[in-house]
């Protein structure tokens, strides 16, 4: 079933694009200091994790800041046919990307202070 907006829709819709350059501003130096502040990505948990989706096992990395533990990045790294594939690549992919190749570098639940109340 194919699915159509009706003209009214459609003027709303165009109406809101057009004034979306009038409300829109340019974004400020220091909103964007977060893509360029990278040198934390050097002391990071690195975290695999592999799902199935669509048939097929993908692989995800967490890399998160071992002193800031908020601090992080989820990345889809490779997509396998079979699991034991994914397992293997998650595991060398992981030591590769990791600073600290024998894992010592971890980030537990008890390093995000949660309050369950």
């Amino acid at each position: 079933m194919k699915q159509v907006l009706d003209n009214d829709a459609y003027n709303v819709m165009l109406c809101f694009l057009d004034n979306q350059h009038f409300t829109e501003k340019p974004a400020e130096e220091e909103n964007l200091f977060f893509l360029k502040n990278d040198w934390w990505l050097c002391d990071t948990a690195v975290i695999d994790t592999i799902n199935y989706s669509k048939g097929g096992w993908e692989v995800y990395f967490t890399f998160a800041n071992y002193r800031k533990p908020l601090q992080l990045i989820v990345r889809k790294i490779i997509r396998c046919f079979s699991e034991a594939k994914a397992s293997t690549a998650a595991h060398y992919m992981r030591r590769q990307a990791a600073k600290d190749q024998r894992g010592t570098l971890t980030v537990t639940i008890k390093d995000l202070n949660l309050c369950i109340n």
